[in-house]
């Protein structure tokens, strides 16, 4: 039900961009013959046509922010109106490119697409809210919760962003009697023993079971009263609250599985974009930048620390396979050195020398990982791999760790882009870069690897603090 409404004022919204895209096309046109511009649109069926397609491309783009649709921030309300004018623009070119019409005016394009970006903004800001309202103004559902006082705090944004759709929150009850005023965060109207009086007498129409709140037996129970009582009924079952982490229902015909990654690089097409990505990236460095900056490498290391130009220590990839990573050498070579190998490089560390410093500082030391990409060992972006020792370390405290090894290693990462690197000495510096390598799993998008790559490239030019 709720899923129905949110997918209806989402296709709302995007007719009404459509009509008013369309109707400032035409506006435009008639302002510019207006003040005696003469406009030659031959094909002005087809420039209308490609608005439409575009605009019904951008209904599309819309489901991805539908969970916090009607309250969109500013900065997400730019970017959402942002990608919108890009396919506006660029159905718009299309159509210029494939009638090879030199002939149109690119002052009138230039301010159609300007006007479009305000017309976009200003409805993505105010019309969801509106559209909400006038919707479900006469359509509201009582609605009460199942559960307990705790199980409360986990559905409260779901609770904040679903009021707009016509959800009225009257209150709770659950297996215990209602505590003391002062802890409720909404109303307790008594217990499951009172649910079918209090369902009758609050004239309620949905239920929410916290599932995972109550016992079995007070769960089957809640759940038939509300249906006897005609009642919607839906089922929260908050795993979360026991892993820590999200859960990702998946149907695949007749059965429901839970699982807890999303994976979209499991998309072959996906990994092929994301393959030719590396390559387009990685084959010029290595072709071009390798060369010259190993023999500056060289020449240095020959005069402050002799020995090997590269570092090559087995690391764990995907599917736990093992492969060496390359590096340039940045400590000296010793016997001491190599027992230390699973030392974790610290602030001021004699082991490092004077060059081989600066080229951890400005990662500059990890350029040689582009060979490893280049092999598809690695890919540019994804899970920094640690080594091999810190792995058994590190899953034995976070029980998350080895999900990081269903995508490639990274030369750089989302926690990396992020600012954090360097020494891991505290669980939450841990839990946090673990956070953003699963996060980077489930969500992976050609432009989540762009923004890591730029933030990157940033972070080279301007080490953050936590780079030695």
């Amino acid at each position: 039900m709720l899923k129905n409404r949110q997918e209806g004022i989402l296709n709302l919204h995007g007719l009404w961009q459509t009509a008013c895209l369309l109707f400032l096309f035409l506006f435009t046109r008639h302002l510019f013959e207006y003040f005696g511009y003469r406009l030659r649109l031959d094909h002005f069926n087809l420039y209308m046509a490609g608005i439409v397609i575009g605009s019904f491309v951008n209904m599309r783009l819309l489901k991805s922010y539908a969970e916090d649709f009607v309250s969109l921030g500013w900065y997400k309300t730019f970017r959402l109106t942002f990608q919108q004018l890009i396919r506006i623009m660029l159905l718009q070119l299309a159509v210029v490119f494939a009638l090879k019409d030199t002939e149109v005016s690119r002052l009138f394009l230039s301010s159609y697409f300007a006007g479009s970006f305000i017309l976009l903004f200003a409805m993505n800001k105010i019309l969801p809210k509106h559209l909400c309202r006038l919707s479900f103004k006469t359509q509201v559902i009582p609605t009460i919760i199942v559960g307990s006082t705790e199980s409360l705090a986990s559905l409260d944004n779901w609770i904040t962003n679903k009021a707009n759709y016509g959800i009225e929150l009257v209150g709770y009850v659950g297996e215990n009697p209602c505590p003391p005023e002062s802890e409720q965060p909404i109303p307790c109207l008594g217990t499951i023993d009172q649910l079918a009086d209090t369902l009758e007498e609050k004239q309620i129409s949905q239920v929410v079971v916290v599932d995972r709140a109550l016992s079995a037996q007070s769960a089957q129970r809640a759940m038939a009263i509300s249906q006897k009582a005609g009642c919607r009924v839906r089922i929260y079952n908050n795993w979360q609250a026991d892993f820590q982490q999200r859960i990702i229902v998946e149907h695949e015909g007749d059965y429901t599985f839970l699982t807890y990654e999303d994976e979209p690089l499991e998309n072959p097409i996906n990994r092929v974009l994301k393959r030719c990505f590396d390559i387009a990236i990685s084959l010029p460095i290595v072709a071009f930048v390798l060369p010259p900056l190993t023999l500056i490498v060289w020449a240095l290391q020959r005069k402050q620390s002799p020995g090997p130009i590269f570092y090559a220590q087995p690391r764990t990839g995907m599917t736990k396979r093992t492969f060496h990573i390359i590096k340039y050498r940045t400590m000296h070579v010793s016997d001491a050195n190599a027992k230390n190998v699973a030392k974790q490089a610290t602030r001021g560390d004699s082991r490092i020398y004077a060059f081989g410093a600066l080229l951890r500082k400005t990662s500059l030391d990890e350029l040689p990982q582009f060979i490893n990409v280049l092999l598809g060992e690695m890919s540019v972006s994804g899970p920094r791999p640690h080594l091999i020792d810190h792995d058994r370390e590190f899953s034995e405290k976070l029980q998350v760790y080895y999900t990081r090894h269903f995508v490639k290693p990274g030369i750089t990462g989302l926690a990396q882009s992020l600012g954090l690197r360097g020494e891991i000495n505290e669980p939450e510096h841990l839990k946090q870069r673990i956070a953003h390598d699963i996060k980077y799993i489930n969500t992976w998008s050609f432009m989540l690897d762009l923004k890591i790559v730029i933030r990157t490239a940033k972070a080279v030019i301007f080490p953050p603090k936590s780079a030695y």
